[in-house]
């Protein structure tokens, strides 16, 4: 299975072990996955800064560093799952093309369906945002993690389209449950 580290400034894909050698889950193999609940208002005030949305920076940090099997739960705005603020989406697509595999959720009783307007991200459909994150898990135990572009906030057309196929693979799952 493959899996994401940042080493300095660059990241790129590790191997990762799922199973040890009698056959058993490896506890390191389990996905670390963060559920961000973008629920309030934050208005940008003109150009999106997405260096002032210090939790999400630090926790992608983080992410890339600790954890090579990795990804995050958006409970967004009900029903749609939308991010707070246009400088949370960008981080959201900075950690995408970072390897780092995205849901949106609605929060709470969503009683709609997430729309796949975006398709970097997974589409979690009326899943809680608990849900959302334990089949995130599963997925990245089965399909490993995105590519990870050379310059995340700036992929080039051939890895975005890389990371949309592999999303691609990672939504026909979430559609079934």
């Amino acid at each position: 299975m493959t899996g994401v580290r940042q080493e300095g400034t660059r990241i790129e894909t590790v191997a990762v072990a799922i199973k040890g050698p009698d056959g058993t889950l490896l506890d390191t193999a389990i996905p670390k996955v963060a559920i961000t609940k973008d629920a309030s208002y934050w208005d940008d005030y003109g150009s999106p800064n997405p260096e002032a949305e210090v939790d999400l920076i630090a926790m992608i940090g983080y992410m890339l560093k600790s954890a090579p099997l990795a990804g995050f739960v958006i409970e967004g705005f009900t029903p749609y799952g939308r991010s707070a603020s246009n400088a949370r989406t960008r981080l959201m697509l900075r950690a995408v093309h970072s390897g780092l595999p995205v849901v949106r959720v609605g929060r709470g009783n969503t009683e709609g369906f997430v729309p796949l307007d975006n398709p970097a991200f997974i589409g979690g459909s009326n899943l809680t945002a608990t849900k959302a994150r334990l089949l995130l898990m599963a997925c990245l135990m089965k399909f490993g993690t995105l590519p990870p572009a050379a310059n995340p906030d700036q992929p080039t057309a051939e890895e975005a389209a890389a990371v949309r196929e592999k999303v691609a693979a990672y939504q026909t799952i979430f559609n079934t449950h």
